[in-house]
């Protein structure tokens, strides 16, 4: 198992650049940054370069995120704004060496068919699918919880496979968050064990609190026994809240980044 820090929710008491090398210095080898955006691509590579860390993971633009927004993909209306976010994700990820991005399936617009949303959010992945396939990239579908995002329009784990099935690119698959599993009423060591083949990025914090692993109530060492008998050979981004991060929780189950 390799672990990623999620420099967007760890080390957060610093400026951003100087995330990337707290996270080497904490012996990471892998970093996740949810929107690179407000930042220079070279800047961030030169960085990461220094630190000697790769970047495993980022996420297309999702909107207005910080008023709600949670993606564009199944919006009518916006596929143009999409479209610009797979060639602005591309650029980032082929200066960042970074071959998995995230794309944010969207709030449901009130009033709106859900049909035809759906079926819209099935044509846009295949867009950026195909648009990401030349360069090596995974497109990944993350399922976010709907206690926390009530028009989400993914309803869990079986839902955003049912859309990957139907858009149907071998370079599309899912994403694992295990908070928003956990508030969705799922067992993640139960969706590895049936979705393995189908997971290509799995991302970690504890429910309720979405804080470290021992924080909250989720069987942590279940879940780790579970990944090695399942073949899984992807990183594991740390995507849980920490100003300040203490990773002896780690040594808890004997794992180390």
């Amino acid at each position: 198992m390799h672990f990623a820090a999620n420099i967007s929710t760890l080390f957060t008491a610093m400026p951003p650049l100087a995330r990337i090398a707290a996270a080497a210095q904490a012996g990471f080898r892998g970093i996740e940054m949810q929107f690179p955006y407000a930042h220079e691509p070279a800047a961030l590579a030169a960085a990461a370069h220094e630190a000697g860390v790769r970047f495993a993971l980022i996420n297309m633009p999702a909107g207005d995120f910080a008023n709600g927004e949670r993606g564009t993909a199944c919006i009518p209306g916006r596929e143009l704004e999409f479209q610009a976010g797979i060639m602005r994700a591309t650029d980032y990820a082929m200066a960042l060496e970074c071959r998995r991005i995230n794309c944010l399936a969207g709030n449901l617009p009130a009033g709106a068919n859900i049909t035809s949303c759906r079926a819209l959010l099935v044509n846009n992945l295949r867009l950026a699918a195909d648009a990401l396939a030349p360069h090596g990239i995974t497109l990944l579908l993350e399922p976010l919880n709907r206690v926390e995002n009530p028009s989400f329009i993914l309803h869990g784990t079986e839902d955003a496979l049912s859309i990957i099935r139907e858009a149907d690119r071998p370079n599309l698959a899912l994403q694992l968050d295990t908070y928003h599993s956990a508030m969705a009423g799922e067992d993640g060591s139960d969706l590895l064990a049936r979705h393995a083949g189908q997971i290509g990025h799995i991302q970690i914090s504890d429910c309720p609190g979405r804080g470290a692993p021992g924080t909250g109530t989720l069987d942590f060492a279940r879940f780790f026994g579970t990944l090695p008998q399942l073949g899984y050979r992807g990183w594991i981004g740390c995507e849980y809240n920490g100003a300040a991060p203490d990773f002896s929780w780690m040594r808890r189950y004997a794992l180390s980044p």
